[in-house]
């Protein structure tokens, strides 16, 4: 589960969140829509762990993101998928070698183990 409640950020005097509060149960999907500058990546990032929020709190599987010890987190992130506006993926890359970058750096997969899962 994925919970923020009040939470709050400013970039530079900018308010970017103001009392943000969502709740995302486990197995559940959540879209996060809106125009340009509306704070969509901002929010992400914040569940990500990637920034801070100033006021508020970070909730993930219950408990409080900003507690949590960075393996934890790190495997906490391994079971989300988010999608940002942004292309992700490298342009000096093939499809099949993006696809297979995941596993080649976070796995200890070989080329290998990943080559035939990528051309399947």
């Amino acid at each position: 589960m994925i919970e923020l409640r009040n939470v709050n950020y400013a970039v530079g005097g900018r308010q970017i969140l103001k009392d943000v509060s969502l709740a995302v149960k486990e197995q559940e999907t959540l879209a996060i829509l809106g125009a340009s500058g509306s704070g969509k990546s901002t929010i992400l990032r914040i569940i990500l762990g990637l920034i801070q929020p100033e006021q508020g709190e970070v909730l993930l599987f219950g408990r409080e993101l900003s507690q949590l010890p960075y393996a934890e987190l790190v495997e906490i992130r391994k079971r989300m998928g988010i999608v940002f506006q942004e292309g992700a993926l490298f342009d000096s890359l093939t499809v099949g070698e993006n696809v297979g970058y995941y596993y080649l750096e976070h796995t200890r997969q070989t080329h290998a183990d990943v080559t035939p899962r990528v051309q399947a």
